[in-house]
């Protein structure tokens, strides 16, 4: 999508927070294709709707409404055919609200970053708000004009979308209990960090000081799966990082590496996971901004 105004960034570390900020004004039946980001985006509706296609379902973003797409998920989007549509839009990586995490809030406050280190939802859709659109008009200002503090100032913006955005998915959480358990953020913490070992659900439990039957029930109350299933998508997640980082990377030596037996193994789990196989996964345009 073209930005009708995207001059680049002041300063070349504004990059490791936020790629960029753009309104975009698109034409009734517009249409981009399937694609994905190595970024969290985040698109308001100023005006028309917009339709964002997601493992074949179609989730229609309307005026006064947004919607968060979580890292590599592969999408397209769609303008009806009736109305133009505008949008304020921005890219941001995700390791940019793990640095900004202040210790003197808890999970169950911020909940939007600890959906990004479970790495198993792929969007979030909702009401917007004045506050928000706010917090994205501030963040363009500091990363397109050159001001003193421009860095400080990002990181106060992020962090205010951080509380924003874990308000929203708090308040509309069935079981906001999952935030709140520390065994439970404990242990996908702890598997977020030791991936590529050879994990076990009782040493995770071991690991978090509980019982690997009540761990077990914990993740099927909570993530809706178990242990082991859970180890399988952050190993999926972290096998995309690595190979957009290493293109040529062969897929069979990725699969082992990243703890899988095989490459049918991990064909199967990444295509029940991400809705398309590895190779068509990695076929598809990885849109970076």
């Amino acid at each position: 999508m073209k930005d009708k105004k995207s001059p680049a960034p002041q300063s070349p570390d504004t990059q490791l927070l936020v790629d960029n900020v753009v309104v975009q004004d698109m034409p009734a039946d517009f249409h981009f294709e399937t694609h994905m980001h190595r970024t969290v985006e985040l698109l308001i509706c100023l005006s028309g709707s917009l339709v964002i296609t997601i493992h074949g379902n179609h989730h229609q973003v309307s005026a006064g409404e947004y919607m968060v797409i979580f890292p590599d998920i592969p999408h397209r989007a769609d303008v009806p055919c009736d109305a133009p549509c505008s949008i304020l839009q921005t890219h941001f990586h995700s390791s940019s609200f793990s640095e900004l995490v202040d210790r003197q809030f808890p999970m169950s406050e911020l909940v939007f970053s600890f959906e990004l280190s479970l790495e198993k939802r792929k969007f979030f859709h909702s009401k917007s708000s004045p506050q928000l659109v706010a917090c994205l008009e501030g963040l363009r200002s500091e990363l397109y004009i050159a001001q003193k503090n421009a860095q400080k100032m990002l990181q106060l913006y992020l962090t205010q979308l951080n509380i924003l955005l874990s308000r929203d998915l708090s308040a509309h959480t069935s079981n906001a209990a999952i935030y709140e358990n520390r065994y439970l953020v404990n242990a996908t913490t702890f598997i977020n960090e030791h991936y590529m070992e050879k994990l076990t659900v009782n040493e995770v439990a071991l690991t978090v000081g509980v019982s690997p039957r009540y761990l077990t029930k914990l993740f099927h109350e909570h993530l809706n799966m178990g242990v082991s299933t859970y180890i399988t998508y952050v190993r999926i997640s972290k096998s995309i990082d690595f190979k957009y980082l290493n293109s040529q990377y062969p897929l069979t030596d990725l699969a082992l590496d990243m703890g899988f037996g095989s490459l049918q193994h991990f064909s199967k789990v990444f295509k029940e996971k991400m809705g398309v196989s590895p190779k068509r996964y990695f076929s598809i345009q990885t849109v970076e901004y």
